[in-house]
């Protein structure tokens, strides 16, 4: 059966995502943006939310909401009291001043190329607890990735 996508206002999408993920257990959504490369790609992978029922730890990837309203998906880099410091797996600025209360989920699974990740996994542990120490080198590191995939090419 072909799958059909249909593109909504984000706004209204994620004020809806708010109310459901107080009664469900996951929902899931399609990553849009680069900031998250190479762990999860654009319109190729998918994530899978939840309320937030655990304290938030570094490595958490979670969904939050910036005071100028944007949506954003990033992992969690460390907590400072009351305020989180987060960063995409493909940025080095790292995004200070995050309050709890403007983190309405977690992603507690994903859809990456086609196969099921979840916290345990191998790309999970390494994006959570390796990659994460390694923010201020990812420039010089995303671009040996990327040369040798154009050298060696992608699998089919």
């Amino acid at each position: 059966m072909e799958q059909k996508r249909v593109t909504v206002d984000t706004m209204l999408l994620m004020e809806q995502y708010k109310e459901l993920l107080r009664t469900v257990k996951t929902l899931p959504l399609l990553v849009t943006g680069n900031s998250m490369a190479p762990f999860l790609v654009d319109r190729r992978d998918t994530v899978y939310l939840s309320g937030i029922r655990r304290p938030l730890r570094r490595g958490d990837i979670v969904l939050y909401q910036r005071r100028s309203g944007a949506y954003i998906l990033h992992r969690i880099c460390r907590r400072e009291g009351d305020t989180f410091t987060m960063v995409g797996d493909a940025q080095t600025q790292l995004e200070r001043g995050i309050c709890r209360e403007q983190i309405f989920a977690v992603v507690t699974a994903a859809e990456r190329k086609g196969r099921w990740q979840e916290p345990g996994c191998f790309w999970w542990n390494f994006f959570a607890n390796v990659w994460i120490h390694m923010v201020p080198i990812r420039p010089v590191l995303l671009r040996a990735y990327r040369f040798a995939r154009k050298i060696f090419g992608r699998k089919p």
